[in-house]
Formats: C-alpha cells, sequence, structure tokens
C-alpha cells in the first residue's frame, strides 16, 4: 500500500509542476505579445485618431512606449534566465541523486530562478503601467 500511495503522490506531484512550468511558459508569451501589440496600436491610435496630440501629453506617450519596450525585454531576459535556472536545477538534483543525501529544499539557491520569476514580476508591472499610461494620453488627448 505505502509504494503504490507513493506513486500516485509522485505522478500527482509532476502533474502539478508541468502544469505551472506550462502556465508559466503561457504567461510569458502573452506578455510578450500583450506589450508588443499595445505598442503598435499605440502607433496606429496616433496615425489614425489623433495625429496632432497636445503638446504636454507627447512624455505620457513616450513613457508608455518605454514602458511596453521595458516590458518586451524583461520578458526576453526572463526566457534565458529561465533556460539557466532549468539547467541549474538539473545539477541540484543531480548532484543530491549521487550524494544520495537529504535533500532539503529550502537550503538550495537557484539564483536564476529568483532572477526569472522577478522580471516576470517586473515584465507584468511595466505592461499594466504602459497600459495605464496610454489610456491617460488617449483620454488627455480625445477630450481635448
Amino acid at each position: 500500500m505505502g509504494e503504490k500511495l507513493y506513486e500516485v503522490y509522485r505522478e500527482e506531484r509532476r502533474s502539478l509542476i508541468d502544469a505551472k512550468y506550462g502556465q508559466s511558459r503561457s504567461l510569458d508569451k502573452y506578455i510578450l505579445t500583450l506589450a508588443a501589440g499595445s505598442f503598435g496600436l499605440s502607433l496606429l491610435f496616433i496615425r489614425q485618431v489623433v495625429p496632432h496630440p497636445e503638446a504636454g501629453t507627447i512624455w505620457i506617450l513616450v513613457s508608455a512606449w518605454a514602458a511596453f519596450g521595458a516590458s518586451i525585454l524583461s520578458t526576453l531576459i526572463s526566457f534565458l534566465l529561465s533556460q539557466e535556472a532549468f539547467l541549474k536545477q538539473l545539477k541540484i538534483l543531480d548532484k543530491w541523486y549521487k550524494e544520495s543525501g537529504e535533500y532539503n529544499h529550502e537550503e538550495i539557491k537557484n539564483e536564476f530562478a529568483t532572477w526569472t520569476k522577478g522580471l516576470n514580476c517586473a515584465s507584468m508591472s511595466l505592461f499594466i503601467i504602459g497600459v495605464i499610461f496610454l489610456i491617460i494620453f488617449s483620454a488627455l488627448n480625445l477630450l481635448a
């Protein structure tokens, strides 16, 4: 009974980890797509709807573009760092297996994983900031 329970536990744990990684990859792709799309739509908006924006609002548009650009850049960097995080985690697991020691997850530091998580949070935050600036710019120019 104990071995069967452990096997069920391992399979369930594996499926949860796979789901987490799949969701993480999807989030990165969505943020990248949304940031690039928002940047492109803002260019179209300027050309078609507000070809002559209020002079005092240009900095708001530039801030939106900067936030979208930084969001895209942080997402791309997080892609690279996540690959390094996976490689480092494999090395940690291999070392643990070869040494047959205690696998204390709390003591293991994978700085690449920490940086990847931080960049993902930054990317999402920068995207939201870009959207807010774009909404403010649009409202000020459409209501003028």
